[in-house]
C-alpha cells in the first residue's frame, strides 16, 4: 500500500521556519511490511548535516506535540546518505490501515500550505 508522494516547496531553510525546503509526504512500508507514514525532507544543496538534523528534530517535535495521547506510534528520524536529506516516519503500534491513515492526516496537517 503506497500513496503518491505529495511535494511541498518552501523558501529559505532555518530550523524554526523552513524555506527552500522540499517536503514529500508518502505512505511507505516498514521493514516488516506494515504501512509507514513518512515525510522526506530535502534542504537546499550545500546544507550541512547539522542543519538537516535540526530540521528533522524540529519537525519531529511538532509531530510529537500534535500526536493525540491515545496514539501509541513512535516518531522516528533518519538522516540519509546526502547531508541535505532526511526522513521523519511513524513506527506504528498496530500497523493497520486505520492507524496509518491517522498518521498520514497528522503529518499532512503539519506540512506548510
Amino acid at each position: 500500500m503506497k500513496t503518491a508522494p505529495q511535494s511541498r516547496h518552501v523558501g529559505q531553510a532555518t530550523a524554526t521556519e523552513p524555506q527552500n525546503v522540499t517536503l514529500n509526504l508518502s505512505l511507505g512500508k516498514s521493514q516488516n511490511g506494515t504501512p509507514q507514514p513518512q515525510v522526506d525532507i530535502f534542504l537546499p544543496r550545500g546544507s550541512s548535516h547539522r542543519e538537516t538534523s535540526a530540521m528533522l528534530y524540529t519537525f519531529a517535535a511538532s509531530v510529537e506535540l500534535r500526536t493525540p495521547t491515545y496514539e501509541r506510534w513512535i516518531v522516528q528520524t533518519a538522516c540519509l546518505a546526502e547531508a541535505n536529506h532526511g526522513r521523519i516516519y511513524l513506527e506504528l503500534a498496530e500497523g493497520d490501515h486505520a492507524e496509518a491513515m491517522r498518521g498520514m492526516r497528522l503529518l499532512n496537517a503539519l506540512l506548510p500550505s
